[in-house]
Formats: C-alpha cells, structure tokens, sequence
C-alpha cells in the first residue's frame, strides 16, 4: 500500500478528530455526569475501579494497533495475513473476560469483584475496537473509525444520562458500557480479511513488534493503575474520585496528541524506511532533551508547592496541567523513537514505570491525590534522559 494511500488531508484529519472528539468529550462530561449522580463512596469505589484496571486497554489496542499501521502499509503479499492475524484478537480476546463478568453478574450482582470484573471485560473489549478501527485505517479505510468512536461517545453519554435520571448504579452502567462495546466490536469484523496460515516467521515478527512497540503506551496508563492502586491503600483513599477526574482530563489532552500520532503513523513508517532515519533521530533527541530539562524544573517546583502543604484540587489541576507539556514532548520523543530503536524504546518506557511508582509510594502518602500527580513527573524526566542517550 502506497503512501498516497494514506495521505491524510485536512478533510479527513478533521473527520477523523471529530469522531474521537466525541468520544472523549462523551467520557469526560459522563464522568462529571456519574459523580453528581452517585453517592461519593459509589463514585470512589466506580473511580477506583476505572483508574486501576484502565490500563488494560492499551495492552490488547496499543501494541497491535502500532504494528498495523507500521507494518501493513509496508507490506505487499504478506499485508492479508497480518491483517487476519490482528482480526482474530479483535474477535477472542475479549470473550473470556466477557463471560467471566456475566458469570459474576448474575451469581453476586453487588460484590466489589463483580464491578472489578466488569471493568477488566469493559477496558479488554474497548480495546480491541480501537484495535479494529485501527486494522479498518491500516487498509485504508477511514469511515469506520469516526462512526464508531462517534457511536461510542454516544452510547456513553446515554448511559451516564440513565445513571443520572433512572438511578443505574456502577455495576448496571459497566453493564450496559460492556454491551454496547461488544456490538460495536462486532460490526467492525466485515470487511477484515479472516485469518489464514501466516507465512513461515511471520507470526514472530507481527508478536515481536506488538510487544516492543505497545510497551510505551502500556507502561504509561500502568503507572497511572499503579498510582491509583497506591492511592487506595494510603489514607488518602477517598480522593480516588479526584484523581479519576482529574486523570480524566489528562488524558483527553494527551488523546489529541496520541490521535494525530496515529493517523500519521504509516506515513512516518514509510517515510523512515525509505531513508529518513538519520533525521528522525535529530528530531526524537532534541524532544527528548527539551522533556527532560522541563520534567526537572517542574519536579523542583511542583515540589516546592506541595511542601507548603497546596493538595487540594485546584493545585491538583494546576499540576496536570502544567506537567502536560512535558508528557507531550516525551510522547513525541517515543512515538519517533518507534520507528528507529524500538529495543530502546522498551527499556525506557519500563524503567519510567518503575519511577513514577517507586516516586509514588512517596508521594502519594504525603500528599494523596496530588502526590500522584506529581509522581507522573517522573515520566517525562526518566524518558527523556533515557531517549536522549539512545541511538
């Protein structure tokens, strides 16, 4: 497939943004929907749920997403097979924890596990539709990803608006998020080519790149699980909800940045295979150096600020948002750096992991939800110092 394929006018740019916008303004008003219309201890226990398990849907969308749209513009005869192979993920993966939620449901509707269970089958299945809109873009074809984000965001807020007129509670709300993710998923199968006996190797090379390249996005919204989960055991439990907002909105700004990303993506792939590395280092080493030095600037004062005891929510929106730069520049540095040194990649996105946790045991004990926040500082710190000496 061609990079004429994928070029990606301002037309279908926004066509594209439009659909995802949807979504995520749907995700963030549903959240502001949900706290006003649930009792705190709902809303915590819903936030605690949500932060914790989140991260699963970058496991089974991410990896497989970036290796689709790296390697199947790339490929000529062997571009069906790799298709077929992502297809069947999209189809199974989320079936066990689908049935494993229904079987909770129906034996212990109101067990803090049922919830827990029906987050890990919702965050399993809403990942592999993003996996699926992904396969449909990697083929060129874009009008599936805008009716089914749109949809999504829809079917959301529909149900945060029964939440809040009809008195569903977490447990019905995850319930009906779950089934309309799975419908979803399987309209999204016509039209992907079914899976066939791959080429000898291939299997391993599709595997090796779903892992290598998934690693960044996976280890960012676990160390957000891991704050989350951190939270819960200190005695700051009870700003789980605040934090869940708060990640809320993190999250819809990054998402914009992560979007464009991805619809560039095969171009980028295509451009470095055809002799653009040299430059793509330049470029992944200068964001990375500029996300650092910023990184260790905004600890230093954000510590200061915290120190003088400032954790209430307007200094936990504050540190979100001017940590956001940052992030940004190291997510560029990581996306380039994909292209050209994905071992690298993966060491670095594991080690920041293991940063902003171990900085979050701190952190979050002294300062809560705040503390939290300021622990993700680490990221974009260890990141840059870790991509800014790779080659």
């Amino acid at each position: 497939m061609s990079a004429v394929t994928h070029r990606i006018g301002l037309s279908r740019l926004t066509t594209l943004l439009a659909g995802r916008a949807v979504f995520r303004l749907m995700l963030y008003g549903s959240a502001a929907l949900l706290a006003l219309a649930w009792s705190r201890p709902d809303f915590n226990a819903y936030a605690a749920v949500m932060g914790a398990v989140g991260w699963l849907c970058m496991v089974v969308q991410s990896g497989g997403e970036k290796a689709a749209l790296k390697l199947i513009p790339r490929a000529r005869r062997t571009r069906d097979d790799l298709a077929g192979m992502l297809r069947a993920l999209v189809a199974y993966v989320p079936v066990p924890p689908a049935v494993a939620a229904v079987v909770a449901l129906a034996a212990a509707p109101g067990e803090h596990l049922t919830l827990y269970l029906l987050g890990i089958a919702y965050y399993v299945a809403l990942g592999c539709g993003m996996l699926g809109v992904a396969l449909h873009r990697a083929l060129g074809h874009y009008t599936r990803d805008t009716v089914h984000f749109a949809v999504l965001g829809l079917g959301m807020g529909a149900m945060a608006g029964l939440a809040f007129l009809a008195g569903v509670g977490p447990t019905g709300y995850l319930s009906g998020l779950l089934a309309l993710v799975t419908v979803l998923n399987l309209s999204l199968l016509p039209g992907l080519p079914r899976q066939a006996r791959p080429r000898p190797g291939l299997r391993r090379v599709l595997a090796g790149t779903m892992l290598l390249m998934g690693a960044a996005d996976v280890m960012n919204n676990a160390m957000i699980g891991a704050l989350f989960v951190e939270l819960a055991l200190s005695p700051h439990a009870a700003q789980s909800g605040d934090l869940y907002l708060v990640t809320l909105g993190w999250g819809f700004a990054l998402s914009i940045l992560y979007t464009v990303q991805r619809i560039y993506q095969p171009q980028l792939s295509l451009r470095v295979a055809g002799g653009g590395l040299a430059g793509a280092r330049v470029l992944a080493r200068r964001m990375a150096g500029l996300a650092a030095l910023g990184a260790a600037l905004w600890l230093l004062i954000s510590g200061i600020v915290l120190a003088q005891g400032q954790h209430g929510q307007l200094a936990l929106g504050a540190l979100a948002l001017t940590l956001l730069p940052m992030q940004a520049l190291a997510s560029g540095a990581t996306f380039v750096v994909e292209h050209t040194n994905l071992r690298a990649n993966a060491r670095a996105v594991v080690i920041a992991l293991a940063a902003v946790a171990g900085l979050g045991v701190v952190a979050v004990s002294l300062a809560g939800a705040a503390g939290a926040v300021y622990a993700l500082g680490a990221n974009p710190l260890v990141l840059g110092l870790a991509l800014w000496r790779a080659r």
